[in-house]
């Protein structure tokens, strides 16, 4: 073929082909997008699942775990059940009488109590019998009258013997609105007969709060069910679905089916949340496990995995079409470049023409879209010829704006025109800067409409068009209305001005009243000052006026009825209220300022209130203390020597009340010499010096009593143009009272009042001194001094007594002390005493001992012969310490321990008694909360007739079960009670119960309650017996009341008047413990005692030692003469008995009988005695 023909072939063929390479091109990329796209969606879904089956098995293995712990807590439950189920079987319990007779025991009771002690979720653990009745349980004793017949459980596992568990539904405690599970045992004979049950009572809010540990997320939830699908515990807990069937048994049964293998999602029937859930059964037990998180929190991670993976996909995509654009961009322009060297002749016209058209195109469409934007942009845009100073062109925002057509603004007018005059010079110099330099400026200014409205605007102007020589021709001004914004910041001016007007006038509140809707908007302050409740919304002027005082109300009212009120632009009013919280009377100053609308008709008043009732109290307290405080004034003329004062100065200085001045020598005459030239000298370098204001002191004999008064004298001096004084004005003030004030204060404040010692503020002072020396060699000691029996004197024969005892006590330890030596009165009747000097612990051994007999010596005051003692408590400097606190604590330590040993001694500071004295402040403070919290109880223990061996009485002795240790001994709290003031509160509240359970008793034995000598030392004893008494309605006849030689001790006048009037209400009166006091035989001589109390000293060695046989045989003989009872304490044998019976004693108490027994038991005692007494006396 001829060459030409083939390049001419080729050229066509070359055409055909170049547009479908692109569209090949094309495909081959979008397939590439297609499979990235596809790979990137299969990828996200596989992770999807991967995510849910992480969070599936995340799930089985969270409700593994838990499962087993609930289930390790529930067979913990089960062996304490099984463990007492066999206990009972080892006990051979085999009928139920022996199981209600066994296990209804206190020490069941007991060891119930102590199984549960470390299991916190079981809230009592209780044993029925067959019948169903609670006979033991570990929350109190004895039980509680109750039946579980009608409980689930109780029926299944008496109904069905081979059962031998059963868990109940959840059940609402009416008590304490808590919710329960019971699990129960079966409790069986070994030949299968029903015995009763053992049943657990477990709380579920311990459940859900352990549950809630479990940090899986705000959507995740852990749930306890019961194979029946009954809901048991559940967090976040659901109260009303607690106890309800969520699904049954079957269901549950797929669902663990399910959930044991692959990931399992479902939506709660709970709270509707779509989660991913894993669940157990518990081993054994009839409960499953479910713990779930919620799908949302799951695919979390996920999700934003997938947007970033998207973002990244769609990246790619649009790099491959990029890249495919720009390679077919750059073909086509191969092409072209290739037909234009092939035609490059032919073309050039054509190319020429088409760039034409072109340009005139895009002008025309730049130019179209310029007037578009012009003629509809949302700021107003003007076009001025700078030269002519007129509008060439402007839109339609710019006409609204100004107010103006577009044909007035082009008709010749130009910006100055439209502008606000005050605007006028300013824009003119601007356009004229503008043409010169040609820059841009900005400004927010006035346009004035022709309805004479103000819009305020931004004006942004640049040059629009500059001539050949580049000088600007035209400027475009761009305006956009900024009025709102303007009226907005004008009205938060105001608004602030407001706020300035109240902080100039202090802490103020704000309101606002508006007279058309009757509301007041008051700020928190207004409503804080008048004790109004917090609140935002309006309140009614009812409401507002509601603190104001009714007289001040009406005023206020007819001030703002009258029309001058009204109208005035300010108004300051001033009234009281009482305030709404705390009652208290105020002073409010309100300033108002209304606002009127154009007819002068007030529409609001905003106003501020001041509460100035500091400043009127103050005013009012001066002016009183003017009147009452003794202060004169006084006029001194320099010129011509005279002065003028107020009668009230002329009396106070002794001067006579006659008209006209004073000279100089007479105002003077009354002033001691000494203070006289003091004061001239004073008063000459003052005025010499041009001192405006001075004050002096000088003192008075007064010409008519001979006092000597002290007076202040206060001035304001006047000069001359030459410097010379002129006159002063001045007050006197009497300040006699002040100074002598000053002194006694200064003495008081270091002195006691009573005894005039050291008090504790000079003791401290001398103490540092005293270790100041013992620092450098030279020891010293304190002694705390405590008197014993003070109290007894202070309560029985009144304070009077007791302080002319305390000054008696005085003036014996000053005696016994050297001068080197400070006294001190610490308080009450404890004193303290700094011995200087001191090289051993055992020099202080001589003061001591010094004290204590000088103080155990009879005082006789005011008639009364008064026999006290003192406990002393010494610790040594430097060994015991060299800081204050720490000798001070160490001596008060010290004397505690001599108390505790007896009183009437001395002890020294040791190391341990610091962690004595620490268990007794623990112990302390348990008995105090103790008895906040009713942990007390009343025992009882019989009184049995020697020769009937009936009982004739019950003695209560009081009991602490602490909850923690059990029952607490007595002499472990009895002291510490009588010690801090605890013992009559409890006494009484013994008395009371005691009374109150005497009266349930079968029969009418007598009531025993030991009387301590806090007691009868109280001055209400008396009442409180009459009160217990009538409030519980037992005979007086049978209560005896005991006390001990103790109380006798401080034989008074009052104590027997006390004995005397307890003897009137009928009661008996007991003396307890006889024959371990002093003088036993006198007391029996001066009150008839009803009874004697041998004490169990005598009686515990009536077997054995004649001697105790021959001290109960005489005081049995001298009882009797004396027609007195006699009752021995602490009988445990039949012998000792048997020797009572023999020596004649009327009465026997002791363990041989019973030992004390809690309120419930005493009936069935007093039956079993009874029954006892009756078989000894048919014995043959």
């Amino acid at each position: 073929m001829h060459p030409v023909r083939l390049v001419e072939a080729w050229t066509i063929l070359t055409r055909w082909l170049a547009p479908r390479r692109m569209l090949w091109r094309g495909l081959a990329v979008a397939a590439l997008g297609l499979a990235i796209a596809v790979g990137a969606g299969g990828y996200l879904v596989q992770q999807r699942d991967a995510a849910l089956r992480d969070a599936g098995r995340e799930m089985q293995n969270l409700a593994l775990v838990v499962a087993n712990w609930v289930e390790s807590d529930f067979r913990t439950i089960e062996l304490l059940q099984v463990g007492v189920a066999e206990w009972a079987r080892a006990e051979r319990i085999d009928t139920p009488q022996a199981f209600r007779a066994r296990l209804g025991s206190r020490e069941v009771h007991e060891a119930l109590r102590g199984r549960i002690a470390a299991l916190p979720r079981v809230r009592r653990l209780f044993l029925a019998d067959s019948e169903g009745s609670v006979v033991a349980t570990s929350s109190a004793w004895p039980p509680e009258t109750a039946s579980v017949v009608q409980r689930p459980y109780y029926q299944a596992l008496r109904d069905d013997p081979a059962r031998q568990s059963f868990l109940s539904a959840p059940l609402l405690s009416q008590a304490d609105g808590r919710w329960n599970i019971y699990a129960s045992r079966r409790i069986s004979a070994p030949d299968g007969q029903f015995l009763g049950l053992v049943v657990a009572a477990i709380e579920l809010a311990y459940f859900e709060e352990s549950f809630s540990h479990l940090e899986l997320g705000p959507q995740s939830a852990v749930t306890l069910y019961r194979e029946d699908g009954t809901l048991l515990v559940r967090h976040p807990w659901i109260e009303e679905r607690i106890g309800s069937i969520i699904a049954d048994n079957e269901q549950l049964r797929r669902f663990l089916a399910r959930s044991s293998g692959d990931t399992l999602r479902r939506e709660s029937p709970l709270d509707g949340i779509d989660r991913v859930i894993g669940a157990r059964r518990l081993q054994g037990m009839p409960l499953y496990l479910v713990v779930a998180r919620g799908t949302e929190e799951v695919l979390l991670p996920w999700r934003q995995e997938a947007g970033r993976l998207g973002l990244a996909v769609l990246l790619v995509e649009g790099l491959l079409a990029g890249g495919v654009l720009l390679v077919g961009r750059q073909e086509r322009q191969r092409r072209a470049v290739q037909q234009l060297r092939a035609a490059q002749a032919e073309a050039q016209a054509r190319i020429e023409l088409a760039e034409a058209r072109a340009r005139a195109a895009r002008a025309l469409e730049h130019e179209a879209a310029l007037e578009a934007v012009f003629a509809n942009g949302t700021a107003g845009l003007a076009e001025v010829e700078i030269a002519s100073g007129r509008f060439v062109r402007v839109n339609r925002r710019y006409c609204a704006i100004t107010g103006r057509s577009e044909a007035e603004l082009l008709g010749g007018l130009g910006p100055a025109d439209v502008l606000h005059p005050a605007e006028r010079a300013q824009v003119g110099q601007r356009l004229r800067t503008l043409a010169a330099a040609g820059s841009n400026w900005e400004t927010e200014l006035r346009y004035l409409r022709p309805d004479g409205g103000v819009v305020w605007a931004r004006l942004s102007v640049s040059v629009s068009a500059r001539d050949a020589a580049g000088q600007a021709v035209r400027c475009m001004a761009i305006v956009e209305d900024v009025t709102e914004a303007r009226e907005a910041t004008e009205r938060l001016r105001a608004s602030e001005a407001l706020l300035r007007l109240g902080m100039e006038v202090g802490h103020i509140g704000t309101f606002r009243h508006d007279f058309v809707t009757g509301l007041v908007q008051c700020s928190p302050e207004a409503r804080a000052m008048c004790g109004l409740p917090p609140g935002e919304a309006p309140l009614s002027v009812e409401e507002w006026w509601s603190p104001i005082l009714p007289d001040d109300r009406e005023q206020l009212q007819m001030l703002l009825d009258s029309p001058a009120a009204r109208e005035a632009l300010d108004a300051v009013i001033s009234y009281r209220i009482r305030h709404l919280g705390d009652g208290s009377l105020r002073h409010f100053e309100v300033r108002v300022r209304p606002e009127f609308d154009a007819a002068g008709r007030p529409l609001t008043a905003l106003g501020v209130i001041i509460d100035v009732t500091a400043s009127r109290e103050a005013t009012a307290l001066q002016r009183l203390s003017l009147q009452a405080g003794r202060i004169g004034t006084f006029r001194h003329d320099f010129v011509t020597g005279l002065v003028e004062c107020s009668p009230e100065a002329r009396a106070m200085v002794g001067l006579p009340q006659q008209p006209g001045p004073l000279t100089t020598e007479q105002w003077w005459a009354p002033i001691l010499p000494e203070d006289r030239e003091r004061l001239r000298e004073s008063i000459a370098a003052s005025t010499a010096a041009g001192v405006t204001d001075a004050s002096s002191t000088y003192r008075i004999h007064h010409p008519v009593d001979g006092s000597l008064r002290h007076f202040e004298s206060r001035t304001r001096r006047e000069y001359g143009p030459d410097g010379r004084p002129l006159r002063a004005l001045g007050v006197v003030i009497d300040v006699t009272e002040r100074r002598e004030a000053e002194a006694h204060i200064a003495h008081l404040a270091h002195h006691d009042i009573l005894t005039g010692l050291p008090n504790r503020g000079l003791f401290r002072e001398r103490l540092d001194r005293a270790l100041a020396r013992a620092r450098r060699g030279r020891g010293c000691a304190v002694q705390l001094i405590d008197l014993d029996r003070f109290k007894e004197v202070n309560d029985t024969l009144g304070h009077p007594v007791g302080d002319a005892l305390l000054r008696a006590v005085t003036e014996r330890l000053r005696a016994v002390l050297r001068e080197t030596d400070t006294l001190a009165r610490l308080g009450g009747d404890e004193f303290a005493v700094i011995e200087t000097d001191v090289d051993l612990p055992q020099d202080a051994t001589a003061l001591a001992r010094r004290i204590i007999e000088a103080i155990g010596q009879p005082f006789e005051v005011d008639g009364h012969q008064v026999c006290i003692g003192a406990s002393v408590g010494i610790a040594v400097a430097p060994s015991d310490g060299l800081e204050p606190d720490a000798l001070i604590k160490g001596a008060d330590m010290a004397l505690y321990r001599a108390k505790a040993d007896g009183r009437g001694c001395w002890r020294f500071f040791e190391p341990e008694m610091d962690a004595r004295m620490q268990l007794r402040r623990a112990l302390e403070m348990d008995l105090r909360r103790a008895v906040a919290a009713r942990e007390f109880e009343v025992f009882y223990q019989p009184i049995v007739d020697v020769r009937s061996r009936q009982v004739s009485g019950l003695e209560a002795l009081l009991r602490w079960r602490h909850p923690e240790r059990g029952l607490v001994p007595p002499d472990s709290f009895i002291p510490l009670a009588e010690e801090i003031g605890l013992i009559v509160p409890l006494g009484e509240w013994v008395m009371h119960r005691a009374c109150a359970e005497a009266t349930t008793w079968p029969g009418t034995p007598k009531v025993a309650v030991n009387l301590s000598p806090a007691q009868f030392g109280h001055r209400g004893l008396v009442g409180a017996v009459a009160s217990a008494l009538a409030e519980t309605g037992l005979d007086p006849a049978r209560l005896e009341l005991e006390i001990t030689e103790t109380v006798m001790l401080q034989d008074t006048q009052a104590t027997m008047a006390t004995l005397q009037q307890l003897k009137g209400l009928g009661v008996r009166i007991a003396m307890d413990d006889f024959g371990t006091g002093y003088s036993s035989l006198s007391y029996l001589q001066r009150f008839p005692f009803d009874k004697v109390k041998i004490d169990r000293a005598f009686t515990r060695d009536l077997e054995r030692s004649r001697q105790s046989n021959a001290i109960v045989r005489a005081v049995t003989g001298l009882c009797t003469g004396l027609d007195m009872t006699t009752t021995a304490e602490g009988v445990e044998t039949e012998g000792q008995f048997q020797v009572l019976l023999h020596e004649g004693c009327g009465e026997a108490q002791g363990y041989l009988f019973s030992k004390p027994l809690p309120a419930g038991e005493i009936p069935a005692l007093l039956q079993r005695l009874e029954h006892a007494a009756a078989a000894e006396a048919i014995a043959p």
